[in-house]
């Protein structure tokens, strides 16, 4: 009995010392130390398109072609052999000394001379001015008719319809871009940056096409009186082009293909055509494209990041880049008198940073410039017309006559002005009387 009380006091001892109190509190690990990171005063941006295809191959800088430049292709344009574009953009917080000047010293492999001028162009401010209504002015009005994701018959739900004239009553089209969200990054601009240089631009090598055999492959060297010197070295070139084929099914649907691109992350298609409407309804525009999730002009066939290009795939936003065909519905086929198709294949980036970040996370990471070279290949048609149908206008919109309104059979300028036409009216404009006989 003595033995058990003895045992007991020890133990009770025991718990009462403070190292064995010390030794029982766990230990919390030293925390991790978060780098603090300076953004770079200057920023380089190469862009690089390869396009193909019906009216894609006019788009400025290896951007998309704008309204215009697509009615100037459906008018009597054509295609031809894929075609490499390239858009260069500087930005900087330093101060130039001097009017601001750099230069892009390029490697041998671009066959485009030793350097490209980087040139910052004259900000005029804008005149104040007084805007009046023409007398003649037209409200605007229309419909755009939605639709989207790829197969033969349109999902339930669709056509979204979107009237215009809902907008010049002043009430706000929540549900045209319903869906909609793209993390897109901008390149630097004049103006968003104090100083910014660019290329293409007014000197002599801006106005001419880029060899059929130029590589970005190589060293690059770039230096001004307003960034410091940006030295790397590329290994992705401009991506191979694109080829687009369509086959008609017998319900109407129209089934695009087109070959796999080594690089691609992902793909978009699109459709935009005019469309039928009653005198009440205004001109009509048909929508589609390849996203599961509904969209409008959206960012998805702009330049998309890999990681960005990756999240939009597994929400079914973006194409898988393994998949290579897809349908578009009879419905909106039906809906439209003709559309221009645009499809883009998503490719990869190389970024760099100088210097490079310090192993001590203790220490600050303070960038002096970093550079980011993105690539894209994009393509274009007429929906349901291969480039011979394109060759074959009518004798009177190769002649520049004017053709007859009840009788126009040329199917690139009837597209053309259904289109043309409906943008147009939908966003308002002085009346025209036809341009027809």
């Amino acid at each position: 009995m003595q033995r058990r009380i003895q045992l007991a006091g020890l133990v009770m001892a025991l718990c009462a010392s403070p190292l064995l109190a010390q030794a029982k509190k766990p230990t919390k690990p030293a925390a991790t130390p978060v780098q603090q990171v300076i953004p770079p005063k200057t920023v380089y941006w190469l862009s690089a398109a390869t396009s193909s295809g019906f009216g894609l191959n006019m788009g400025r800088g290896g951007k998309p072609p704008s309204t215009g430049d697509m009615m100037r292709m459906a008018m009597g344009g054509g295609g031809g052999a894929p075609i490499k574009s390239l858009v260069l953009d500087l930005g900087s917080k330093l101060p130039p000394s001097g009017p601001p000047m750099a230069s892009h010293a390029i490697p041998p492999g671009m066959n485009m001379g030793n350097a490209l001028a980087l040139k910052t162009p004259k900000l005029e401010k804008a005149k104040p001015g007084e805007y009046h209504e023409p007398e003649d002015y037209e409200r605007p009005k229309g419909r755009i008719l939605l639709f989207w994701g790829c197969g033969e018959t349109a999902r339930p739900g669709q056509p979204v319809v979107i009237d215009f004239a809902k907008l010049a009553a002043g009430q706000v089209l929540s549900d045209l871009f319903a869906g909609e969200h793209v993390r897109i990054a901008w390149p630097p601009s004049a103006s968003r940056w104090p100083t910014w240089g660019g290329w293409p631009n007014d000197d002599r090598a801006s106005k001419q096409s880029l060899p059929s055999n130029a590589s970005l492959i190589g060293s690059h060297h770039v230096t001004g009186n307003y960034t410091p010197a940006i030295d790397f070295t590329l290994s992705q070139d401009w991506m191979a082009g694109l080829n687009m084929n369509q086959t008609k099914a017998a319900s109407g649907a129209l089934t695009l293909s087109w070959n796999a691109i080594p690089g691609a992350t992902a793909h978009f298609a699109q459709m935009m055509g005019g469309g039928l409407g009653s005198e009440a309804e205004g001109n009509t525009v048909v929508f589609w494209s390849s996203s599961d999730v509904q969209t409008f002009i959206s960012g998805l066939s702009d330049y998309i990041a890999p990681a960005e290009a990756a999240r939009l795939v597994g929400k079914k936003q973006l194409m898988p880049p393994t998949q290579t065909t897809c349908a578009i519905p009879k419905e909106a086929m039906a809906a439209t008198q003709g559309g221009l198709i645009s499809l883009v294949a998503h490719g990869p980036e190389q970024n760099f940073v100088y210097p490079p970040r310090p192993a001590d996370p203790r220490t600050p990471w303070v960038q002096d410039w970093t550079v980011k070279a993105r690539f894209v290949s994009r393509t274009g048609a007429i929906a349901g017309m291969d480039m011979g149908d394109m060759a074959g206008s009518s004798d009177s919109s190769r002649r520049g006559k004017k053709p007859k309104c009840a009788a126009n059979t040329d199917p690139a300028a009837a597209m053309a002005g259904a289109l043309g036409g409906a943008l147009g009216g939908m966003f308002g404009g002085k009346k025209k009387s036809p341009d027809c006989e």
